[in-house]
């Protein structure tokens, strides 16, 4: 038979894929499903001596000796095509402003009764961006976080305290106003994060927080000026932070804006107080400026900002990368301020949910140790 693609309801699959992609115990180890086939042992190309399939599975018997067959279930393939692909693996999202989210809030959890491997909150928080919980101690949250994934540990340890510090070296530990921003803009290797923000007092006078989607003005931005947010994502500039009484200086060149395979918006990564020494062509810098200071008006709106005051005892749940968050100035003299940030790669928070997507594509009920639950 030749080397022709194999359609399976109407996305093709090349033979070399197929036998790359063996599902079968002597080609993927079966408990974690890596990879033990290496075709560079076969004598040649991969060839299929027969195929056939039906509405379950695709069963491809190769030119081998040994003889080999491979078996794919349809529901695997067409969840792993590439021609055309299958869509994004992309989480439901529903982008928010100040009015819709006065409109239909969403609930507000207790700590205690929520499980850190999912459930409600996680629905929320992978849709809104972020979540809000009540009655949150250090301690319960210190908990709750590593049910995650391994706590991100910071220059700062692991609990990061954000107060007003005299002679302070961050503009987070100062009463000064903070616009909207993403933490660790300026880390070059930091991944995404999902932070946990706990107001554990908060006397002063001021000191109002303020979050924006910033999935949501990028999506306007798009809509109304596509030559300013085409720019936004497709020009590398540079973010940095010096940390004199610790010898660090932190950089990290990266667009404001990244998109997936598809052109959606898969992150938005904006500090205007660490955005410096931009290397721009003099020819685009103008054009620069003018898209990213419209993108920073729309932050700024109070439109597009949820403003309220926390209280201690409330913890948000943000997805740095997405969410921005920021402060109105405070007095540090008329009262204390204080919040414990705690942080977890976003991308542990997004394979367990991935695990509850996908697990029945490579579990059988016999294997699942979630079938039950």
């Amino acid at each position: 038979m030749p080397s022709d693609t194999i359609d399976v309801r109407g996305h093709r699959f090349h033979p070399t894929w197929l036998r790359d992609n063996c599902l079968c115990p002597a080609c993927r180890e079966p408990g974690s499903f890596q990879k033990i086939m290496d075709m560079g042992r076969l004598p040649g190309p991969p060839a299929v001596e027969r195929a056939d399939q039906d509405d379950v599975e695709l069963r491809v018997d190769w030119d081998e000796q040994p003889p080999h067959r491979s078996v794919f279930p349809v529901s695997w393939l067409l969840a792993h095509a590439y021609d055309p692909p299958a869509p994004v693996d992309r989480e439901p999202v529903t982008v928010w402003d100040a009015e819709t989210w006065r409109e239909h809030e969403p609930a507000r959890y207790r700590l205690e009764d929520c499980d850190p491997e999912g459930g409600p909150w996680a629905d929320d928080l992978a849709r809104y961006g972020f979540c809000f919980f009540d009655g949150v101690t250090e301690e319960s949250l210190d908990r709750f976080v590593p049910g995650i994934g391994p706590v991100f540990e910071t220059e700062f340890g692991r609990v990061v305290e954000v107060r007003s510090e005299p002679d302070t070296t961050d503009l987070a530990l100062s009463g000064s106003e903070l616009s909207v921003h993403t933490d660790f803009s300026a880390h070059m290797y930091t991944p995404p994060l999902l932070q946990f923000m706990l107001c554990t007092e908060h006397d002063a006078q001021g000191g109002e927080s303020v979050f924006v989607d910033g999935f949501r003005a990028a999506e306007e931005l798009r809509a109304k000026h596509p030559e300013h947010f085409e720019m936004l994502a497709r020009t590398p500039v540079n973010f940095q932070q010096l940390y004199a009484d610790r010898r660090y200086f932190h950089q990290r060149t990266r667009p404001i804006l990244e998109l997936d395979r598809d052109g959606a918006v898969s992150g938005v990564f904006f500090a205007h107080s660490h955005a410096c020494n931009w290397q721009l062509p003099p020819e685009e810098l103008e054009d620069y400026y003018a898209a990213y200071f419209t993108f920073f008006d729309y932050l700024k709106d109070p439109a597009y900002q949820l403003r309220f005051r926390l209280r201690a005892g409330v913890c948000a749940a943000l997805q740095n990368g997405r969410m921005l968050h920021g402060r109105t100035a405070y007095d540090p003299g008329s009262g204390g301020r204080t919040l414990l940030d705690e942080y977890v790669a976003w991308e542990y928070f997004a394979a367990r949910r991935r695990y509850r997507r996908q697990r029945g594509l490579y579990l059988g009920p016999d294997e699942d140790p979630d079938a039950d639950r």
